[in-house]
């Protein structure tokens, strides 16, 4: 692979990880020592690139994590083709309770998943970090290797209240790009936005905008944003 097709390749793999918004977490098991849970779960990353996970206390991968944090998570591009020639990420990485007063980390989650808000206030549901050790890559037929952590995860310039200062200054964006899609659309929320991309609600679904970052103007994302939608026809598969 060449240089600047590696280089396109390993951007396609950030923004992957950025925005499938669902994994399988793999597990040390309890109930069968020795061997691997795995599980559908839910993530979105913090600003240092690293998931966030909402779990109950009565899940068995949470058991299993409580007895033992090392577990691995594995991200894939949606496809009805192939699933071998497709673009996949697998992560080790060592998982832990997010304290109740990092709020920002909280915040954040229910930007992202509102609806599961009533998990966490009134069912013991309870916030996870994982910390990614490196990245198994695979880009298809004979393009797997390892990569230190530092080549995928990236960490937004923005703090969490410039995060919150650009989301303001942007509330009116989904409604744009649901006029130039020029159909019928359900609303379009913004749930979170680095220099890299834009990541909207619609509905239960999550959909991330790739955009040709580094973008940090209110403008400069706008203007970003509209022509990757209009690019894309402003559709997405849920």
């Amino acid at each position: 692979m060449a240089p600047a097709d590696q280089d396109e390749r390993f951007e396609e793999a950030r923004q992957l990880w950025a925005g499938r918004f669902q994994a399988v977490i793999s597990t040390h098991s309890l109930a069968e020592p020795g061997y691997p849970f795995a599980s559908v779960v839910p993530y979105c990353l913090d600003r240092d690139g690293r998931p966030l996970l909402l779990l109950s206390h009565l899940a068995q991968h949470t058991k299993n994590l409580t007895a033992d944090p090392r577990c691995g998570l594995s991200v894939a591009q949606q496809t009805q083709g192939d699933v071998q020639q497709t673009l996949r990420l697998s992560c080790p990485a060592d998982a832990e309770l997010v304290d109740t007063a990092d709020r920002a980390s909280h915040a954040r989650w229910f930007r992202y998943f509102p609806a599961s808000r009533p998990y966490f206030e009134q069912l013991n549901f309870r916030l996870y970090r994982l910390r990614p050790r490196r990245f198994h890559y695979n880009g298809g037929f004979a393009a797997a290797r390892w990569l230190g952590k530092e080549r995928l995860l990236r960490e937004s310039p923005l703090d969490d209240s410039g995060e919150i200062r650009l989301l303001g200054a942007l509330e009116d964006l989904p409604d744009q790009l649901t006029r130039l899609a020029g159909r019928q659309a359900d609303p379009l929320r913004l749930a979170g936005v680095d220099p890299w991309g834009l990541d909207l609600a619609q509905g239960a679904c999550l959909h991330r905008l790739a955009l040709p970052g580094p973008l940090t103007t209110v403008e400069s994302l706008r203007i970003a944003a509209q022509a990757a939608w209009s690019a894309r026809g402003g559709v997405w598969d849920c």
